[in-house]
């Protein structure tokens, strides 16, 4: 798959270490919301990174400040510079319809459920959104997802919303009301609780994995899941309950 080229048509100061980047390319792609792109700047590397929106010629990454390349995007690119996208890559989210759908996030993995929303919205589902946070000051996209859906956020330390985790207000609501599907991306060890109890009641979920991405298609092993053997860039990085059954009722175990 071939590069495509774009420039910075926007920043955006999310928190203190999250911004989202417009990026406008040269020729328009149409990712489904769950899928992602290496993102690549000459001379520094590259990442992967989920599409947070996508319109016409114009795509948007939420990018947090967490390595040596997003360190560099944060402190050197700005509006107009060009970049490189290769995708989009990977499976998505089954986009449901009519249905009554639940999204969890958990911090910046919130990115692909916003895409998400969006399509499910224009689906005729009912969608609430649950968004998770650390403290106050880490809490993001509330006032966008709120133009789309019913949202709650939860935080550990702060004031906000919930005090909790975000695993806590999931549990709370899925005691207090029904759901045709849900829908999860965040830590991993948030997502997997939250998918095993979705198969202890019968609901439909699916989890956005996150790992190391070298190749992006599947060649290298590098973003491997074990022991199933699958490959998160090319296999995923959406998976179902029923395909990782497996590893959760390994996790339930321990």
């Amino acid at each position: 798959m071939t590069y495509i080229g774009g420039k910075i048509a926007g920043i955006r100061s999310l928190t203190r270490s999250i911004r989202e980047y417009s990026i406008t390319l040269d020729r328009s792609i149409d990712p489904t919301p769950g899928q992602f792109a290496m993102l690549w700047i000459p001379r520094v590397g590259e990442i992967p990174l989920s599409f947070a929106d996508a319109d016409e010629d114009c795509i948007k990454f939420i990018v947090a400040r967490v390595g040596r390349v997003t360190s560099f995007i944060h402190g050197n690119l700005g509006e107009g510079d060009r970049v490189f996208v290769r995708g989009p890559l990977g499976k998505g989210f089954t986009q449901a319809s009519g249905e009554k759908c639940l999204l969890v996030a958990g911090g910046y993995g919130l990115a692909p459920l916003y895409f998400l929303a969006k399509k499910l919205r224009e689906n005729g589902c009912a969608v609430e959104a649950l968004l998770g946070f650390k403290s106050d000051e880490e809490v993001f996209y509330r006032e966008e997802f709120a133009r789309l859906c019913e949202v709650e956020v939860s935080v550990e330390e702060g004031s906000e919303g919930f005090r909790g985790t975000v695993f806590d207000l999931f549990e709370k609501r899925v005691k207090e009301a029904e759901f045709d599907r849900v829908y999860v991306c965040g830590k991993e060890a948030m997502m997997l609780k939250v998918m095993r109890e979705c198969l202890s009641r019968g609901i439909p979920v699916e989890g956005s994995f996150e790992r190391y991405v070298k190749c992006g298609v599947g060649i290298c092993g590098s973003c491997s899941i074990e022991p199933l053997g699958l490959r998160v860039c090319r296999d995923g990085p959406v998976f179902s309950g029923e395909a990782l059954s497996e590893i959760l009722a390994g996790a339930e175990r321990e």
